[in-house]
């Protein structure tokens, strides 16, 4: 049995927010044409050999059936320049479709919205869905890979607010 924590949620989030985070958008299609598109910042790689990432996504989320109903899912990266794409996938009283409303995207293996102006975009099948307190864990097998050459530095989430990083790596 697990104590009762210190802290209220609130201390919890802004405790985390202290962890700068990249910024993607995700897409999904069901085999009946329901979209999904949401803004994640909870998005990592997990392992090169098979090539596998994970992203989170509250189990309350009005986007959380339709990742369940379908079997592939993009995750694309966003630059510096795509707040606005960030804050309408993260509209609350959207559709997926509605998100999609305005954003420049074509139709990827299955029907999938993919965003050809993102500089980076990981396309896979769903692999495990992992319950784990009030989100979910959501294990993608990446099977194909769109890489745009940009210098644009890509969208970050810090302390509750979109970020510029202040300098890029260089090669």
């Amino acid at each position: 049995m697990m104590a009762e924590p210190l802290f209220d949620s609130a201390e919890f989030r802004q405790v985390c927010g202290h962890f700068p985070t990249g910024v993607t958008a995700v897409t999904a299609v069901t085999a009946d044409g329901t979209v999904a598109a949401l803004t994640v910042n909870s998005f990592t790689s997990v392992s090169l050999e098979p090539a596998k990432v994970l992203f989170c996504v509250t189990s309350f989320s009005s986007s959380f059936p339709v990742l369940l109903g379908s079997e592939r899912i993009a995750i694309h990266i966003l630059s510096q320049d795509q707040q606005d794409v960030a804050r309408r996938f993260a509209t609350s009283g959207l559709s997926g479709a509605q998100r999609l409303d305005g954003v420049s995207w074509v139709p990827g293996v299955d029907g999938v919205p993919l965003l050809p102006d993102t500089p980076a975009i990981l396309t896979g099948r769903r692999d495990q869905v992992i319950t784990s307190g009030d989100h979910v864990i959501v294990l993608i097998d990446v099977d194909q890979v769109h890489l745009k050459q940009t210098d644009v530095p890509a969208l970050s989430f810090y302390r509750g607010r979109f970020v510029t990083p202040s300098r890029t790596a260089t090669e």
